[in-house]
């Protein structure tokens, strides 16, 4: 993923004022249900986001109760997540998958990750091993969410083909199932070779 983190980390600005046009609300209203919130009396939920670009959806998190820890290796872009989420419970690493070794490191279980805009930059040779670390950081009826990006990129990042049917089988490896899954949507920013599907992933219900 060297070449994407470095596209991301010299695009920042653009990037983050891109991302920052669209609310936690608009971009994720597909699985609202699984949205992570704390019952009253409850303890805060702890949340691992996954590529968390720009701090939109940490900060959307950290304001909603819960404990946040943001993975973001394009450095550009983490320290205006940084900037964004200033204040908040948001614990920022600079990390990625396929290792997720800061995350594995903190000895920590989480009842949410969020893995989004991020898989299709897996290499297929390499998704096996990154949702067993982070089949591993789930904690007892935790939920996994990871959204698809189907479409190519014109700017030089790199992308690998992404599908329903092959996170089915990679969850049934590790006892999960697909709870929720959305439709092909259409790109929030109205491109028209991009669509989006989101899959929540879980022990449970």
């Amino acid at each position: 993923m060297n070449q994407n983190i470095n596209f991301y980390h010299k695009n920042a600005s653009t990037l983050a004022d891109s991302y920052q046009q669209f609310s936690f609300e608009d971009v994720h209203a597909s699985w609202k249900p699984y949205w992570p919130v704390a019952a009253d009396g409850q303890q805060p939920l702890r949340v691992l986001d996954v590529g968390a670009g720009s701090g939109r959806d940490a900060k959307w998190f950290a304001q909603n109760g819960c404990e946040v820890f943001a993975i973001e290796p394009a450095k550009s872009l983490s320290q205006r997540g940084r900037e964004h989420t200033d204040g908040l419970e948001v614990t920022w690493l600079d990390d990625t998958l396929p290792e997720l070794k800061k995350v594995i490191d903190l000895g920590m279980r989480f009842d949410f990750i969020l893995v989004s805009a991020v898989w299709m930059h897996i290499a297929k040779s390499e998704r096996k091993r990154a949702f067993r670390k982070l089949a591993n950081l789930l904690a007892p009826n935790s939920k996994l969410v990871i959204s698809l990006r189907h479409g190519s990129f014109s700017d030089g990042r790199t992308t690998h083909g992404v599908s329903v049917e092959g996170l089915e089988l990679l969850a049934k490896d590790h006892a999960l199932h697909i709870c929720h899954k959305s439709e092909r949507a259409p790109d929030a920013m109205g491109r028209e070779y991009v669509q989006w599907q989101t899959v929540v992933i879980g022990h449970g219900k």
